[in-house]
């Protein structure tokens, strides 16, 4: 929360020192003036703000890498909801003081330009908060979204036109339009290159009643395990929109899998895919790995379909034979909800040291433990917390109580590692 007030408060410097070094001569007395200039520095804010919507998810792997995709959506809805209020508040302070100071409001076909991409801007946001409860399917959502990348350039359109050649605020704009037929590119490059290089299913597995394993053979990718991908599918001659999975599969295996649960449009018809359907994916993405830490001890805590990432980790550390001590918590709700139990428990026979406790919250003659994940149950199986990192992987309120109760037993922020998703 910190590093992101950080970066809101220096972007709104940065744009404020060069707003206030272009236009200084063109202050006057303390009047109407100001409030002209104010409207002009919150457009500028405002664009600027939803050019960064646009870099986070542009996917560009050298960002990724640094903060982590689910970090940078985060982000990206973030700078969305400011951009657009700066955006609305620009509008606003501009037409009053036309109004006050003229009695009228000039309409040009600037003014036009910037209508359009205000309220289609203000459109797409509304359908992006509201989608859900509306019931619009994720794949129409995501189609509507992409409009947004026709309105930016409508936007650019209007701060030219407000621009003076030669001015810094020219050159700004110079730089984020060329910045954004970057991305542009970058993205339709990547489309391409997908497109000449798809994958192929090469086996539907079914782990458990709504939980299949779906296998894939391609152009080999370097990934480590515990990261995540991008998927299209196309079957019956209809290619899906684009869906993140973790990559269930290890790095050291020959095929690599995804192991998708029925929750939503998409992985209800999971199921139907079929041996020789073609899948476009784009990978590998996310930090949740043990790889990126010099560990010995690691604690996995999984609510549901978050096992997905922990069995990419410990089919690695099983086949690699790492001297890891590993102790996994699965919680989920009934046995019903359980996959791979087979391989888990053959794996506590193999590896170094490898526990599986499984949980279940709504099962009353489950012989295990019973109840939801807290901090006395970790303690229970493992009494000292010193040295071990934990990772946490489940569904967004699961994963927040989780953290919330490692943080209550003193486990620093930096030994916590987790990636939450939320589309």
């Amino acid at each position: 929360m910190k590093i992101r007030i950080f970066r809101i408060l220096l972007t709104v410097f940065l744009v404020f020192v060069l707003y206030a070094w272009v236009n200084t001569n063109d202050l006057g007395p303390l009047d109407l003036y100001y409030l002209r200039h104010a409207g002009h520095f919150l457009g500028v804010l405002g664009v600027c703000f939803l050019f960064m919507q646009f870099v986070l998810t542009s996917r560009v792997k050298q960002l990724e890498e640094g903060f982590g995709l689910d970090r940078m959506l985060n982000e990206h809805r973030l700078y969305g909801r400011i951009g657009l209020l700066l955006i609305v508040l620009h509008f606003l302070f501009l037409i009053f003081y036309q109004w006050i100071e003229f009695g009228s409001i000039s309409i040009n076909i600037n003014f036009l330009y910037g209508i359009v991409a205000l309220v289609g801007f203000s459109i797409t946001a509304a359908i992006a908060s509201t989608y859900k409860r509306l019931g619009i399917a994720y794949e129409v959502w995501k189609n509507i979204h992409l409009i947004n990348y026709i309105l930016f350039p409508v936007a650019l359109v209007h701060v030219f036109l407000n621009a003076r050649p030669g001015s810094l605020l020219f050159y700004l704009w110079l730089v984020l339009a060329a910045g954004y037929a970057a991305l542009i590119f970058y993205r339709l490059y990547k489309i391409f290159y997908m497109r000449r290089h798809p994958f192929v299913v090469v086996e539907v597995r079914q782990e458990a009643d709504d939980i299949w394993s779906i296998y894939f053979k391609g152009k080999n990718f370097s990934y480590k395990p515990g990261q995540f991908l991008m998927i299209q599918l196309m079957r019956n001659g209809n290619l899906s929109s684009s869906h993140p999975f973790s990559i269930s599969s290890s790095p050291t295996r020959k095929h690599i899998s995804i192991t998708p649960k029925e929750l939503g449009d998409f992985t209800s018809t999971i199921k139907d895919t079929k041996v020789g359907d073609q899948a476009f994916i784009d990978a590998p993405y996310g930090l949740f790995s043990f790889l990126n830490y010099d560990i010995d001890e690691l604690v996995f805590i999984a609510g549901g379909i978050g096992i997905t990432p922990f069995m990419s980790m410990l089919r690695y550390i099983n086949d690699r034979q790492l001297k890891k001590k590993v102790t996994l918590f699965w919680a989920n709700k009934n046995k019903n909800n359980l996959c791979f139990q087979d391989e888990l428990e053959k794996m506590q026979k193999e590896m170094y040291a490898f526990t599986a406790v499984l949980v279940m919250s709504g099962q009353d003659d489950w012989p295990g433990e019973q109840g939801r994940f807290n901090g006395k149950l970790l303690q229970k199986y493992l009494p000292d917390l010193e040295g071990k990192d934990f990772f946490v992987c489940g569904p967004p309120p699961m994963s927040k109580a989780v953290r919330a109760e490692l943080e209550k037993l003193n486990i620093p922020l930096n030994k916590i590692h987790y990636e939450v998703f939320e589309l």
